[in-house]
């Protein structure tokens, strides 16, 4: 079922989609290191985020075209939408920045984002590995694993950079504007395990 090369082309876009959101990832946080008032990489990642809509879009044109499909119509849907997500939340951070008028990140932010990067490379992996080799394949339960652990450890600096923030900021425009930016990078990692979750479960379907 899955070496049909009919069926192929819904894996690619279900790959091409999340190596955008990987591209969206080490976009933001390559530009964390020197923030860039011109606003140059915030429409980099905006252009990135229209991409991922376009890749919704054929991907529901094909879903409607297609006889038959690789896994459940939707199981293809729902990673797809989930990847957009991603995309949206990626960019409601990035535009943060302006909104706010921050220019200057920190390193707790930092941090989170290099597990952002990490975690949509293994996104990438995982996909990957689910169209060369399948549900059976031993790889995608590691692959798994991996982004639940980093999941879980992105919850822990989140947890521990916002008690600090409420300990040691004194000024309370700035706790509402980081707590903000802390908040939508967490839902941003919690939106790429849902896309391991979602993986979990068609390869127990198809098991």
């Amino acid at each position: 079922m899955f070496n049909n090369k009919k069926q192929d082309k819904f894996f690619s876009l279900l790959l091409e989609s999340a190596e955008v959101v990987n591209e969206a990832a080490v976009e933001l946080e390559s530009n964390l290191k020197c923030i860039d008032t011109t606003e140059k990489w915030i429409k980099k990642i905006s252009e990135l985020e229209n991409k991922g809509d376009e890749l919704v879009r054929t991907v529901i044109k094909e879903l409607n075209d297609a006889f038959i499909t690789p896994i459940e119509r939707e199981d293809i849907y729902e990673i797809v939408k989930e990847m957009d997500n991603i995309l949206d939340l990626t960019n409601s951070l990035a535009h943060r920045f302006i909104m706010f008028d921050v220019r200057e990140s920190t390193d707790e932010l930092k941090c989170g984002c290099n597990i952002l990067v990490q975690i949509t490379q293994e996104l990438v992996s995982l996909i990957n590995e689910l169209q060369i080799h399948g549900c059976g394949s031993k790889n995608i339960n590691e692959k798994i694993i991996n982004i639940s652990n980093m999941e879980s450890e992105a919850d822990k600096i989140f947890r521990k950079t916002v008690q600090n923030l409420f300990k040691c900021e004194e000024n309370p425009i700035k706790i509402m504007v980081w707590k903000e930016i802390y908040q939508i990078l967490e839902n941003v990692i919690d939106n790429c395990e849902q896309v391991a979750n979602i993986v979990e479960r068609v390869v127990i379907k198809n098991a």
